[in-house]
């Protein structure tokens, strides 16, 4: 980017070198950092608990007993900042709403470990959590349980970590935290709505979308001279990422100039309330992409906006020629200056444009500068607009203004670069200056998001206020081969092999026989009840006074034990919050009774969102502090039905909510020596999850082979 010159610090420089970690060699906790790839990378960072470790062709990272940044990463080079120098990460991090946080009293949380979800006794479980291999980790988390318990809060500082993972280009090989230095993500929980994707861009936070969801994803940084850009992808349909082998441009930073950076991933803390869940990554590259060496990256188009004479007419690096629909624009070798009041210049990029970014160069007082985009011509477009004292979005359609919102809470900083982006995903966009949210919220709005311009405009002539470096990113661009890591899991069943609408008349379902397939249900576990109930629906026998009395399946045949699809509708109970209704429903994949996995919806009072869970009991013993799950935000309401799906081929599997998937996992993410399920029958379940359903209605099971 041609703006100010970056002004290199006493270094002496580094050769770069690409390399790729695909974690293919077994490394028990601890032997990670220091040792060598199989292609003779050295692996840095830090491991202050010994946790680190490889095995089943992914990197594991488990949860410290002490939370904090500086404590657990891992880090490569150093490199010397250039353009087109990329860092790629595929991984699954371990919760996206990790946080560092107090829980309940001690004796309160073991006497729910002790007796879990209530399947067996005590003592029962007891005795098959001896025998089970699980028992190893069991010290560990009892020390965290105690350091975070609120009875020994005057023993132990409980951090206040709201920020989970940081991936990206760092000065240090262990940067003291990674929210204040470098070029990185960051992951930031936010509760209800799981995890918040965040790209540094200056000294802020820039936030790209929230929803970030459990699954396989793509984390990619390609540095430029100055600043960076970010990306992301991961598998169809996942909320504010790229489609694999597609990533999403997230953002671009135009600040940040370190010249000697680590790539590196660093975590600080795993899993929420005490649960134990591990991150785990499946490889990193660093390359130096050729098709990437310019200021611009992957942009459509582009223009440094730097040279000299009238700009109207004239070529833009990418994208086609400038066109001044009003006013006159200048360039010269600081950038574009309006050399007239009311200026607007436009610039077709030809197809639709998911990130725009523009640099503007201040005097000591702004005049007014807009990024246009959604621009079909000089009356139809939207406009972001920044002055000395305020920001103002504002919309022209056929000629005519409408402001959607004004606020003196943003303005441009004088004397000094600034940064204006649009995050726009046809539907909704965000709009940032330097970094922050302006108006702190994402406007929902598809008015002429079909139109292909981009464009700049002021409202006075200013010769002495510059716009620098516009470019406009197609909202997915492929994913470099040099960066290609392999692909997310996903499969799909192909064919019904069994359905059930039940259209039975009013019974226990247990004994019906289902409309396609002409298999029968049976209850598999439980002292509750699933009926029909006469409307082509079934329904947990259950109410706020007698909610079902715990875990109970019914099940059906199932004759390929490799691979099951399964797909339920759900409405829970009641209608609204604070009516004391309880969602807990969902699928099972039944082995035998010793080895089945569960996954349900959780909807309580208690919290302010909804969250879908997998349990699993493996081996003859459930950890329940070893479940697995992914907050949804407003997916799952009461009285709303919503669709849920579960993709399980015995070791892999994935969970969707109205065809978005939300959670994928591997039993060997959850326990390293897990072995592959036999699916011997699948079904239904009311699920005890810290509380039981109080009467879900289920409709139209599919099960795909």
């Amino acid at each position: 980017m041609l703006i100010e010159p970056v002004k290199k610090k006493d270094l002496p420089r580094v050769i770069n070198q690409d390399i790729t970690d695909n974690y293919t060699d077994n490394k028990s906790a601890g032997k990670t950092i220091g040792s060598q790839s199989p292609s003779g990378i050295q692996r840095k960072g830090v491991d202050v608990e010994k946790l680190i470790a490889i095995d089943n062709g992914a990197l594991r990272i488990q949860p410290m007993v002490t939370a904090g940044w500086g404590r657990q990463g891992v880090a490569y080079g150093p490199y010397t900042r250039t353009n087109g120098l990329a860092f790629a990460v595929f991984l699954v991090n371990c919760h996206n709403t990790s946080q560092a946080e107090t829980i309940e009293p001690i004796k309160q949380r073991l006497h729910r470990w002790l007796i879990g979800s209530e399947i067996e006794k005590p003592l029962e479980r007891l005795w098959r959590w001896l025998k089970s291999p699980q028992k190893r980790w069991t010290f560990r988390q009892i020390l965290g349980w105690i350091r975070t318990a609120p009875e020994f809060a005057p023993y132990f500082h409980v951090p206040n970590l709201d920020e989970n993972l940081g991936i990206g280009w760092f000065p240090r090989e262990v940067p003291e935290n990674p929210l204040s230095e470098g070029n990185g993500f960051i992951i930031h929980a936010t509760g209800a709505e799981n995890g918040e994707l965040w790209a540094r861009v200056g000294e802020n936070m820039l936030s790209a979308f929230k929803g970030l969801k459990n699954l396989q994803t793509y984390y990619i940084v390609v540095l430029r001279e100055r600043g960076a850009a970010y990306y992301a992808a991961s598998v169809p349909n996942a909320c504010g990422l790229g489609t694999y082998p597609n990533m999403r441009p997230i953002a671009i930073d135009a600040f940040n100039d370190d010249p000697q950076v680590y790539a590196g991933f660093y975590q600080s803390v795993l899993g929420q309330i005490g649960f134990r869940i591990d991150t785990r990554v499946y490889g990193a590259q660093v390359a130096e992409v050729p098709t990437l060496t310019t200021w611009y990256g992957t942009a459509q188009a582009a223009d440094s906006l730097i040279g000299n004479g009238d700009i109207n007419g004239v070529a833009a690096q990418r994208g086609g020629k400038w066109q001044v629909c009003e006013g006159c624009y200048t360039r010269t070798p600081k950038g574009t200056i309006a050399k007239s009041e009311n200026s607007l210049a436009i610039l077709d990029c030809g197809s639709t444009s998911g990130l725009i970014h523009l640099v503007v160069e201040t005097p000591s007082q702004a005049s007014d500068v807009s990024l246009l985009w959604r621009v079909g011509d000089g009356n139809n477009y939207w406009s972001f607009q920044a002055s000395s004292d305020r920001c103002r979005l504002q919309m022209r359609e056929n000629g005519q203004w409408e402001t959607l919102a004004v606020s003196n809470l943003w303005f441009l900083q004088p004397n000094g670069i600034n940064s204006l982006q649009i995050l726009d995903e046809g539907n909704s966009f965000s709009l940032y200056l330097n970094g922050k949210l302006v108006f702190n919220k994402r406007f929902i709005d598809s008015r002429l998001h079909t139109q292909t311009g981009i464009g700049i405009a002021a409202t006075q002539a200013n010769s002495n206020l510059y716009f620098q470096a516009l470019e406009a990113h197609a909202p997915s661009v492929p994913i470099p081969p040099e960066l290609d890591l392999g692909s997310p899991w996903e499969v799909k069943g192909t064919q019904v092999v069994i359905a059930d609408n039940f259209t039975a008349p009013v019974q226990d379902l247990a004994g019906t026989i289902t409309s396609i397939g002409e298999k029968p249900w049976r209850r598999e576990m439980g002292m509750g009840a699933i009926a029909l109930t006469g409307n082509n629906s079934v329904k947990i026998q259950a109410s706020r006074k007698y909610p079902n009395p715990g875990r109970t399946a019914y099940t059906l045949p199932w004759d390929n034990p490799n691979f099951a699809e399964l797909e339920v509708t759900i409405t829970p109970p009641g209608n609204s919050r604070g009516q004391r209704e309880k969602g807990r429903s969902g699928l099972i994949f039944w082995q035998d009774e010793d080895n089945y996995i569960t996954v349900n919806n959780w909807l309580d009072d208690c919290y302010g969102g909804a969250s879908i869970s997998s349990f699993f009991y493996l081996n003859g013993f459930e950890e329940i502090y070893d479940a697995v799950w992914t907050n949804v935000g407003d997916g799952v309401r009461w009285g709303v039905a919503h669709k849920l799906r579960m993709i399980f081929d015995g070791m892999n599997y994935m969970i969707y909510v109205n065809n978005e998937p939300v959670l994928y996992r591997a039993l060997t993410d959850v326990y390293p020596d897990a072995a592959k399920l036999a699916i011997n029958r699948v079904g239904i379940v009311a699920n005890w999850e810290w509380g039981n359903d109080t009467g879900s209605i289920l409709e139209n099971f599919v099960a795909k082979a």
